[in-house]
C-alpha cells in the first residue's frame, strides 16, 4: 500500500473515532469549559469531526486505486544565487523587526495580552467574545508566552515570524508574476518598508494574513494553470489559515471567486480546463475553517458578530484616507515621493494588466472588495484591514519603476533601451535606498507610550493626589500597566471624583473615541480639566494625555 494512501486512511479513521467516541461534555471538559457552556459548538464540532474523516477514507480509496494523481509538471528553476539573496534580505528583515522589540505595548496589544494569549490553549480555541480575536495569532502569542516568559517581544513573535515569512510569499508570487529580479527588488523594498517592520511589531495578526494572502494568490495562480491536486490543497491550506486569523481573508477568495466565474465565460479558459478542483479547494477551506471556529462559533454569534461602531470620525471615509495619507507619507519621507509612489504604481499596474490581466484583478480586487463592504456595512474604517494588500501594492509599484523608463524609452532612439532597462532598476534601487531612510522612525517612538506616561504621573503626584482613567484607556491601565488606578465609565462617576478629590489626574487617549462614543464625558473632560503632558507615539492618534483638574472658583467648591 502506498505511504500515501496511509497518510490518508489513517487520519481519516482516527476523526472518525473521535467524533463517535468523545462527548459533546467531554470536549467541554477538555476544553476546560462546563458542561453547557458552548451550546451547540460541540456537536458542530463532532459533525465536521465526521465529515473529514469520510472524506479521507474516501480519498484513500481513491488513492489505493491509482485513481487519484497529485504529480505536478516540473517547475522552472532559481538559480541558487537567488535564493541567497532571498535569504540575505530575510535575514536583514529579521534583525531590523527584532530591534526594539520590546517597546510599550498598545491598546490591542494589551487586549490580546490580557483576553487571549494568556489564556489555557483550550480557552483560546473556545473563546470570540469580540472581533479583537485573531485566533491563529492567539494560539502562537500563547506558545511563546509559555515558551519565553509573558514579555512584549514574547508576544509580538509570531508577528515578526510573519513580517519575514511574507518576504518569501512575496518572492514566489512576484516570481510569477514580473520575474525574478523584480520580486526580488520587492522584497528588498518590502525588507526596509517602515509599514511593514511597523506591523511586523504589532502583536496583532495581520502579517499573518499579508502572508498567507499572498502566498494564497500566488498557489491561485499556479493552480490556475497547472491543475494538479497539491496546488489546489496547498491554496485550500493558505486560504484557511488566513481565515483562522482574521476574517479579512474573505475578500481574497471572493476576488478569486468572481474571477473564476468570469473565466468560465471564455472557451478554453484555464477556469474550464480546472473542473472539479477550485469548488473542491474552497469547500476544503469553507469546512476546515468551520472545524476551527466550531467550538467558539456559539460565542462569536451571540456577541462578536453583533458589534456596532457608533458614530465617530474613524467611519468617515476621508477620515481614512487622511490617515492613509498621513501614514503614508511617513512611508514615503513626504507628499512628492508619495505622489511619485501613486503614478509608479499606476504605470505598473497598467503593464501588468496588458501583459497578465487576471494577476492584476486579483491583486487589486480584494482591497475594492473590502473597502465595499466596510463601507456598507457603516465599521470603522481601519487602514489596517487593508495591510494584506502590501505585498501586492510593492509588486505593481516595482514594476511600473521599472517600466516607466521603458515606455519613455519609446520616443528615443533603438540603442536607448539597454539606458532604459538600467534606469528603470536604478529607480527601483532609489526608493529602496529612500524607504530604508524612514526605518529610524520606526523606533523613535512607541505605539502607544503608556509606561511613559505612567512613570510620569507616579513621579510626579503627591500622597494626596489620585489618578483616575477614563475611555480606552481605562482597559489599558486598569488591566495591565496600572491595576491600583481607577476607571471612570460615565459623567456621573467622573463628577464624582471632581466632588471629592480637588486634587485630580486624568489619563486618557484616543480623543477620536470620546468624542464620538461617549460625547457627554468628553465635554466635562474639555472644561474642567487641562492637559499637563502629553506623550506621543507612532499610532495615529494615539498620544496618551495626563490632564489636572482646574482649579475651581471659591463659589463652585
Amino acid at each position: 500500500m502506498p505511504k500515501y494512501v496511509l497518510g490518508f486512511l489513517v487520519p481519516g479513521l482516527l476523526l472518525l473515532l473521535l467524533a463517535a467516541v468523545v462527548s459533546n461534555a467531554q470536549w467541554e471538559h477538555l476544553a476546560g469549559r462546563g458542561t453547557g457552556t458552548l451550546a451547540w459548538g460541540p456537536s458542530l464540532f463532532r459533525i465536521m469531526l465526521a465529515l473529514h474523516g469520510s472524506v479521507l477514507t474516501w480519498l484513500a480509496n481513491r488513492a489505493s486505486g491509482g485513481r487519484l494523481s497529485t504529480s505536478s509538471h516540473p517547475s522552472a528553476g532559481t538559480a541558487a544565487r537567488t535564493w541567497w539573496i532571498l535569504g540575505g534580505l530575510m535575514l536583514a528583515s529579521l534583525g531590523l523587526r527584532l530591534w526594539r522589540l520590546e517597546s510599550s505595548l498598545w491598546l490591542d496589544e494589551v487586549l490580546t495580552m490580557v483576553d487571549f494569549a494568556r489564556s489555557p490553549v483550550g480557552i483560546i480555541l473556545t473563546s470570540f467574545p469580540n472581533q479583537n480575536q485573531h485566533m491563529l495569532y492567539s494560539l502562537l502569542a500563547h506558545l511563546s508566552l509559555v515558551t519565553f516568559g509573558e514579555s512584549a517581544w514574547a508576544l509580538r513573535l509570531p508577528a515578526v515570524a510573519f513580517g519575514v515569512a511574507s518576504l518569501w510569499a512575496l518572492f514566489l508570487l512576484g516570481r510569477t508574476v514580473v520575474g525574478t529580479r523584480e520580486s526580488l527588488l520587492a522584497c528588498g523594498l518590502m525588507a526596509v518598508s517602515y509599514h511593514h517592520i511597523w506591523f511586523s511589531q504589532n502583536a496583532r495578526g495581520y502579517t499573518g494574513v499579508l502572508l498567507f494572502a499572498t502566498l494564497a494568490t500566488w498557489l491561485w495562480l499556479e493552480a490556475r494553470n497547472r491543475h494538479r491536486l497539491r496546488w489546489w490543497l496547498g491554496y485550500a491550506a493558505a486560504c484557511f489559515l488566513g481565515l483562522w486569523i482574521h476574517s479579512t481573508m474573505i475578500f481574497l477568495i471572493a476576488a478569486h471567486g468572481l474571477m473564476y466565474l468570469l473565466g468560465l465565460t471564455r472557451p478554453g479558459s484555464p477556469e474550464r480546463r480546472a473542473g472539479w478542483m477550485p469548488w473542491a479547494a474552497w469547500a476544503l477551506c469553507a469546512t476546515v475553517t468551520l472545524q476551527a471556529l466550531s467550538l467558539a462559533l456559539p460565542e462569536f454569534l451571540r456577541q462578536a458578530i453583533h458589534e456596532v461602531s457608533p458614530p465617530s470620525e474613524w467611519r468617515n471615509p476621508m477620515w481614512m484616507i487622511a490617515e492613509s495619507m498621513r501614514s503614508l507619507k511617513v512611508g514615503f519621507s513626504g507628499g512628492v515621493a508619495l505622489l511619485c509612489a501613486g503614478l509608479l504604481f499606476l504605470i505598473g499596474w497598467v503593464r501588468i494588466l496588458k501583459h497578465h490581466t487576471h494577476a492584476a484583478m486579483i491583486m487589486t480586487l480584494p482591497g475594492l472588495l473590502g473597502g465595499a463592504v466596510v463601507l456598507a456595512t457603516s465599521h470603522n474604517l481601519w487602514p489596517r484591514f487593508f495591510f494584506f494588500s502590501m505585498g501586492f501594492a510593492l509588486l505593481v509599484v516595482v514594476h511600473g519603476a521599472v517600466e516607466a523608463p521603458k515606455l519613455a524609452s519609446s520616443w528615443l532612439p533603438a540603442g536607448s533601451r539597454l539606458w532604459a532597462q538600467r534606469t528603470g532598476l536604478a529607480l527601483a534601487g532609489v526608493m529602496i535606498v529612500a524607504s530604508a531612510a524612514t526605518v529610524p522612525r520606526c523606533y523613535r517612538l512607541p505605539k502607544q507610550d503608556y509606561t511613559g506616561a505612567r512613570d510620569y504621573v507616579e513621579r510626579n503626584r503627591t500622597q494626596k493626589d489620585i489618578v483616575i482613567t477614563a475611555g480606552l484607556a481605562n482597559h489599558a491601565y486598569s488591566r495591565y500597566y496600572a491595576p491600583q488606578w481607577p476607571p471612570i465609565g460615565n459623567v456621573a462617576e467622573l463628577k464624582q471624583w471632581v466632588q471629592t478629590c480637588p486634587t485630580l489626574y486624568l489619563v486618557f487617549t484616543l480623543p477620536a473615541e470620546l468624542k464620538g462614543f461617549h460625547p457627554e464625558l468628553w465635554a466635562v473632560i474639555n472644561t474642567q480639566f487641562r492637559t499637563v503632558q502629553v506623550f506621543p507615539g507612532s499610532l495615529g492618534g494615539g498620544e496618551i494625555y495626563v490632564s489636572r483638574l482646574r482649579k475651581q472658583p471659591a463659589s463652585q467648591q
